[in-house]
């Protein structure tokens, strides 16, 4: 891209360093060098040979031609300005793109995490289900003791906080 910038600075400092000697080629195919409104053929003065018809043709030849030189100039850094607004917005796209990965990226990592959640409280529900239905059928059969009861309950209540936990962590990931 710094080429492009400096490669129209480097063509005009060329042209002006070569501004005291322009060549000409006409449509005969002759080539005319021309110096300080003097005329070159193949390295020879033929200013005094030249009719002035032949002069202005070539004058004109040559103005013609860094005209359009010039232009040729203005239209490629038209087109260098309008390249390098592509291009920036070609890196605003990317990085707009790299923001919505990550933001994908986070709500799937957000979704598992939620997910993972749900089923340790489905699993810990499920567990307190099984062992207060082992509870009830000991409690039934009359095989627990006053103590065995008091441990029961504990385990109980410790797996109702390990729910109340989970509860609060899945809450927490809406």
């Amino acid at each position: 891209m710094k080429i492009t910038k400096i490669l129209p600075v480097v063509l005009i400092g060329i042209l002006l360093s070569c501004s005291s000697g322009e060549r000409v080629i006409m449509q005969d195919g002759t080539v005319y060098s021309v110096k300080s409104g003097s005329f070159y053929n193949k390295g020879k003065d033929v200013t005094e040979q030249l009719s002035s018809k032949e002069k202005q043709d070539i004058n004109t030849a040559l103005n013609n031609r860094l005209e359009a030189e010039r232009i040729a100039e203005e239209k490629k850094e038209k087109l260098n300005k309008e390249q390098d607004k592509i291009e920036k917005s070609i890196e605003k796209a990317e990085k707009k793109q790299e923001a919505l990965e990550e933001s994908q990226e986070k709500l799937e990592e957000k979704l598992e995490a939620k997910e993972d959640a749900r089923e340790d409280l489905l699993k810990a529900k499920e567990k307190l289900q099984n062992k207060k239905e082992k509870y009830n059928k000991l409690k039934e059969k009359g095989k627990l003791s006053p103590l065995d009861e008091e441990k029961w309950k504990k385990r109980f209540e410790g797996m109702e906080e390990e729910i109340n936990e989970y509860n609060t962590i899945f809450k927490n990931l809406k």
